[in-house]
């Protein structure tokens, strides 16, 4: 039964990997290294410090993972004005529509909790999930379950009865690890066109028609129930 639906929150909630793609496509020009894109996409859905530490050691670079996110941040101030992420459209209504019914509802983010608390502040929804859990506090970010896996413990729920709600491969990957139903979101923001999702029970182009009634069904249907 589903009792438990965990959202992820870039690219789901909010339409930040364009930014930080870009962000980081200027810090790396800033540091005389080419941009790919192909590159860059592994490591969307994880956390900021598995990218930066695997892009020192690719590059070999002589900054800090600090430094680095500082640079990011720079940039990232400077494409979005100070003024935050644009929302993926719907995802607002459809976390109010569903906090009305009996479903437990949290947030799993390889971002930093201040940041996840920040996102959904401005966006008006904190007060309706129960719990949030940053990949940063975890002991293996995904692809690995942990995030998932804590989220499921904190709503004192069975992982069995989790869907999760992602829109990367490194998400769905972990969603699927973790033992629970995932649907995929395809957002056309976050480079899905690179992203595999062949983690995903089923995949969806937007949230205006998703409801509890619609949740159900996917989750049944992974899950074999009648």
């Amino acid at each position: 039964m589903l009792k438990a639906v965990i959202f992820d929150m870039d690219g789901v909630l909010i339409d930040s990997e364009p930014v930080h793609m870009e962000a980081d496509r200027r810090l790396m020009k800033e540091l005389g290294l080419n941009f790919d894109e192909n590159y860059y996409a592994q490591f969307v859905g994880s956390t900021a410090d598995y990218m930066w530490d695997k892009m020192i050691k690719d590059f070999s670079l002589s900054r800090t993972p600090e430094q680095l996110m500082t640079m990011s941040g720079k940039y990232v101030k400077e494409i979005t004005g100070g003024g935050g992420y644009p929302p993926v459209p719907g995802a607002a209504e459809l976390v109010k529509r569903l906090s009305g019914e009996t479903l437990l509802l949290a947030v799993a983010s390889s971002s930093g909790m201040s940041r996840i608390q920040s996102v959904l502040d401005n966006m008006g929804i904190q007060s309706e999930f129960h719990s949030i859990v940053s990949g940063t506090l975890v002991e293996n970010p995904k692809p690995a379950p942990d995030t998932f896996l804590k989220a499921a413990e904190l709503l004192q729920v069975s992982p069995s009865e989790c869907l999760v709600i992602e829109d990367s491969w490194n998400g769905m990957k972990a969603a699927k690890a973790a033992g629970m139903v995932c649907l995929g979101y395809e957002n056309p923001d976050s480079g899905m066109n690179r992203q595999n999702m062949e983690y995903a029970d089923y995949i969806v182009q937007g949230f205006e028609d998703v409801d509890l009634k619609f949740l159900e069904m996917v989750y049944s249907h992974a899950m074999n129930e009648p």
